[in-house]
């Protein structure tokens, strides 16, 4: 009968594969290289595969080593949050955010009733998309409310939140001296505060002047987060875009106006998002918490 691996076997799997090499590897596993050589050459026998390239660079990793790789990040970082759960007496949830969704999603959380969380302690992790679904995928994260990718990830399941839209927004002390709806080409004689370069919302913001055949603004900058945004418009002439929840926020704080537009950007499904192998039932009782924030534009609905 074949034998299977056990933790040792993917302890020192997982370790070359981020290492990229047996010494930084066997360090980090605070080991002998010879032990950790061992280790290796134990876990391609028993599954009858080659594991990792070995070159004079270091160790890259196979296929069918990404495979083992992805499981072995999985099985140990349920071993060390079992650990946790022993030592502390409470589980943590991971919850990735993004910024636009934090006003919306924490609060349902927050003031869930103590049978439904128990001693669970939400572990909030706030970032954007595109690092929150690496975050899922390298099983770092339970949860994360997201906007998904184009291509869904393999073994991440999605289900659609509520939909979005960013809008353009300008500091409330500064008139643009309009009393129309801003059409594209207006929008563009101002400078901006772009959202961050590698974002949805930056992409989207790229597009809507190419899709309306329009030279896009002069961005005097990027911003990160949209506290950051808020805090640089007023006083000035720059516009920027924002999630309209969000702005709604800096409107009644008095800091900003929300821009009419005569061709607003487009609505974007926000989506939670989940591996297939987060641990049941906690997992499914956090997203039938949130399920009753999923509305279309005649409000919410169930």
């Amino acid at each position: 009968m074949a034998k299977h691996l056990d933790v040792r076997h993917l302890k020192a799997v997982l370790a070359t594969a981020e290492a990229g090499s047996l010494h930084r590897a066997a360090a980090i596993l605070h080991t002998s290289q010879p032990a950790l050589s061992r280790l290796l050459r134990e876990a391609e026998e028993r599954l009858g595969q080659v594991l990792f390239e070995r070159t004079a660079k270091g160790s890259r990793v196979t296929a069918a080593g990404a495979l083992v790789e992805q499981v072995a990040r999985r099985v140990t970082s349920d071993i060390a949050r079992l650990g946790d759960l022993t030592d502390k007496a409470a589980w943590k949830l991971r919850v990735g955010c993004i910024p636009r969704a934090l006003g919306s999603v924490m609060p349902r959380l927050l003031h869930a009733p103590p049978e439904l969380l128990g001693n669970v302690e939400i572990d909030l992790q706030e970032d954007d998309s595109p690092t929150l679904s690496a975050l899922l995928q390298r099983g770092a994260l339970d949860i994360a409310i997201l906007t998904p990718p184009a291509e869904h990830l393999p073994d991440i399941l999605y289900r659609r939140f509520y939909m979005d839209r960013n809008v353009f927004v300008s500091g409330r002390t500064k008139a643009l001296g309009h009393d129309h709806p801003l059409t594209v080409d207006d929008l563009a004689r101002h400078p901006f505060v772009a959202p961050a370069a590698g974002t949805p919302s930056r992409a989207e913001f790229d597009h809507y002047w190419l899709q309306h055949a329009v030279q896009p603004p002069v961005c005097r900058m990027a911003a990160r987060t949209y506290d950051a945004i808020a805090s640089v418009l007023p006083g000035t002439q720059l516009l920027s875009v924002m999630p309209q929840q969000v702005a709604q926020r800096h409107v009644r704080g008095g800091t900003l106006r929300i821009l009419e537009v005569a061709i607003p950007l487009p609505e974007r499904p926000i989506h939670i998002a989940w591996s297939v192998h987060a641990l049941q039932p906690i997992t499914d009782q956090v997203i039938e918490r949130l399920l009753p924030l999923r509305r279309d534009d005649n409000g919410p609905k169930r």
